[in-house]
């Protein structure tokens, strides 16, 4: 019997199939929607503190390290389109 969770991820997997055909776009998206909820994230936590500037230094330092991942990925993936231009490029010359 499936779970909820087993059927998302069959979704979302189904959903993401013609994006990964595509790397750079796929990992663009997800550098965007990363960067928006990190951003919107913030925006919470400041509205929801209005004096007190710890609590949105502690929340922008504890997730940046999923903007870096997500901006990391994104640039292997760029990094790894240029390296097969060039590769093809050299064939074909």
């Amino acid at each position: 019997m499936k779970t909820m969770f087993d059927r998302a991820k069959t979704k979302t997997a189904v959903m993401v199939a013609p994006l990964k055909k595509h790397p750079m776009l796929y990992r663009a998206l997800g550098l965007i929607v990363t960067l928006a909820l990190y951003l919107s994230g913030l925006l919470v936590v400041d509205a929801l503190t209005t004096e007190a500037r710890l609590p949105l230094v502690l929340t922008a330092v504890y997730f940046l390290p999923a903007v870096l991942r997500a901006w990391l990925l994104f640039y292997w993936a760029v990094r790894a389109e240029v390296k097969g231009f060039r590769e093809r490029s050299k064939t074909l010359a």
